[in-house]
């Protein structure tokens, strides 16, 4: 057994009994890091998720200063910390969640290409849990050109969306989106589909890191929590997608 299991084994003995979550696969999760833009109310769960089943390294961007109207979802702040910046207070949140030897680079700005861009070329898997479709086409694009699965995980009111990009293989967002839709900055959100979206984008990223197949690649995931109702749907790759033009192809 390696060293970095030996100091963890009690800790995740529960999830390894999972049919698809071995030695191996957990070895696999330790030494994997997750480029996450915004860990905010859907971010925050996803990344704690993360760091509870033993990443190795959990890499953020998010802008902006807690308010009060973000505490009923963003549970990596610290309700003390109203009025100062959100990234140093989720990145010490994580870390008191994660395995010894676990890291956390949080930066308190909004992702750019050039941070995805390097970014990418560390971590092993990319999962655009922002707000805004400028920085998830972002994140999807650095993702395919680096040959890096990418999640899309987002909200709206009672609704989850989950995409899992699997680079020159799978349809990304932008064969689902090819030009931005119109959004609304004040949309409705409550705390427990924030979460339920985080972690659903959580399992798969974990999936996918241990090797499994379980994977929907290419199909668009839409929950109504209202209705009760899942609707998958597989998303054709477009020809004239510029995304998947540039894509290079996923190692296994």
């Amino acid at each position: 057994m390696s060293t970095l299991l030996m100091e963890a084994t009690d800790r995740y003995r529960r999830q390894k009994l999972l049919p698809w979550l071995d030695e191996e696969s957990q070895e696999r999760i330790c030494r994997s890091s997750v480029l996450i833009t915004r860990v905010g109310g859907l971010g925050g769960p996803l990344a704690q998720s993360l760091a509870v089943a033993g990443i190795g390294q959990v890499v953020f961007f998010h802008e902006g200063i807690l308010g009060e109207e973000d505490l009923h979802r963003m549970v990596l702040m610290d309700p003390q910390g109203l009025g100062e910046d959100r990234a140093p207070q989720a990145a010490d949140t994580l870390r008191k969640w994660g395995r010894p030897g676990f890291r956390v680079n949080g930066f308190a700005n909004r992702i750019t290409a050039q941070d995805a861009a390097r970014w990418m070329r560390e971590c092993d898997l990319a999962i655009g849990a922002a707000p805004t479709y400028e920085e998830r086409f972002l994140l999807n694009d650095a993702a395919l050109a680096a040959g890096k699965p990418y999640i899309d995980a987002a909200m709206y009111g009672g609704e989850v969306h989950i995409l899992c990009v699997d680079p020159g293989q799978s349809a990304c967002l932008r064969c689902l989106l090819p030009e931005e839709p119109p959004w609304r900055h004040d949309f409705p959100v409550l705390g427990a589909v924030c979460a339920m979206t985080g972690n659903w984008a959580a399992l798969f990223a974990l999936r996918i890191l241990a090797g499994t197949n379980q994977v929907p690649w290419g199909e668009y995931l839409h929950f109504d929590t209202d209705a009760l109702k899942l609707t998958r749907t597989p998303i054709p790759r477009r020809a004239d997608c510029a995304a998947c033009a540039n894509a290079r192809r996923r190692r296994p």
